[in-house]
This record gives C-alpha cells, sequence and structure tokens, in this order.
C-alpha cells in the first residue's frame, strides 16, 4: 500500500506542476526553464519509481500527509540538481522505510538533507566503510580495531575505485560533517582515523550504498 500512495504522490505532484505539459513546450526563457524542470523531473520519477519496485509491501500504510512531505522533498532535490546516484539513494531511503519500519516525513527528512549533497567520491567511501562495519569483527583486530577498519577502507576504495589512500581520507573527513562518519584513535603515525557512528549502522537498516551505486551503474550503463 505504501508504494502505491507514493506512486500517487508522485502523479499528483506532476499534476499540480503542470510539469507533464512543459516537457513538449520549448519556446522562450520560461518555457525552457520549464522544460529543464521537466527533464528532471521526469528522470527523479523514474529512478523513484525503480527503486520502490525492489521494496516489499509493509504493513504500517503512510499517512497521507507523510507521504506528501516524503514525495514533495525527493522531488525537491531533483529541481535543485541532486545527481542521479543522491536521488537513488533518497529513492533508496524511501523503499527502505516503506519495506521495514514505515514511511515517516521527519525519518526521511533527515536522511534527504544528509544525502542529498554528497559527491560522488563520499559515496564511495561512505559505502565501502558501511559494508565493512556490517561485517562481524575479526578477533585478529581486537588490539587496535578502528586503525584496522580504515586501513581495510583504504585497500578496498584503493583497489576498486582506483581511489588514492590521502584522497579517500580526505573525503571521510568531509563526511564528519554528516554524523556518519567520526575520528577515532589511531595509530602513532595516524593518530586519529575515521570510523563509522551509529547512524550508519542506521542506515544500513534502509539501504545497502553499495547496493544503489551498482543500480545507478547498470542503469547508466550502454
Amino acid at each position: 500500500m505504501g508504494v502505491e500512495i507514493v506512486t500517487s504522490m508522485v502523479s499528483d505532484y506532476l499534476n499540480a506542476h503542470d510539469w507533464l505539459a512543459a516537457s513538449t513546450i520549448a519556446s522562450g526563457l520560461g518555457q525552457t526553464y520549464k522544460k529543464v524542470m521537466a527533464m528532471r523531473i521526469s528522470a527523479a520519477q523514474a529512478v523513484l519509481l525503480e527503486e520502490l519496485a525492489k521494496g516489499r509491501a509493509s504493513a504500517i500504510d503512510p499517512l497521507p500527509d507523510d507521504a506528501a512531505t516524503v514525495t514533495f522533498r525527493y522531488m525537491r532535490a531533483a529541481q535543485e540538481g541532486a545527481a542521479r546516484l543522491n536521488l537513488r539513494l533518497l529513492a533508496g531511503v524511501i523503499t527502505g522505510q516503506i519495506s521495514g519500519p514505515g514511511l515517516y516525513a521527519d525519518e526521511f527528512l533527515r536522511w534527504a538533507d544528509i544525502l542529498a549533497g554528497l559527491r560522488r567520491e563520499e559515496i564511495l567511501v561512505l559505502g565501502v566503510m558501511q559494508r565493512l562495519n556490517d561485517q562481524p569483527p575479526n578477533p585478529k583486530h581486537e588490539t587496535n580495531p578502528t586503525f584496522l577498519f580504515w586501513m581495510a577502507c583504504e585497500s578496498i576504495l584503493h583497489a576498486e575505485y582506483g581511489i588514492e589512500r590521502h584522497v579517500s581520507v580526505a573525503y571521510a573527513n568531509a563526511l564528519l560533517r554528516t554524523g556518519l562518519v567520526q575520528l577515532a584513535a589511531g595509530s602513532m603515525d595516524t593518530p586519529m582515523v575515521p570510523t563509522p557512528t551509529f547512524a550508519l549502522a542506521d542506515l544500513s537498516s534502509l539501504l545497502a550504498v553499495e547496493g544503489i551505486i551498482r543500480s545507478e551503474a547498470s542503469a547508466t550503463s550502454p
């Protein structure tokens, strides 16, 4: 039921703002602007529907007010020029909420403010940190788990995404502003290293960041 409500809200949003008609008109500066916005909204709609199709039915039907707020915030991110990968993250949160604890506007707005403005490289770093954070701890690493955790992140980022170690730590430090990453004691050579906060575990309950990255790569590949 949650998917149907959000889908209906998207249609209402398109009709209320006349985006469907605007997409077929391109005369004059004002209409050109409307056409650009219509193209962004249309792409965002496609991304959202793709992610919603991966979800499952929820026992908790969202309130219309919550569904409307979530839809409008998602579409606003599209209008403001959020990248497709960021929109897919937001769509993933919506799908995760519908499939899990329920679609609540206050929770979605919190995640939207965090995820909508992330750079692609920051998302890659976040995805790898989430991957390793979701794995069970290695007893061999109990002496200095945070330092070894970050060393493993750097290795994966370099091997799989081509991000140099000094660059990955810069992006990880930039993620401090999100509340998903914090600094913890490292080693004598590297006194502080990035490490996940409890908030990243909360995000993991809704979506897998690297799964979103793969979905977007698949959707945009020729």
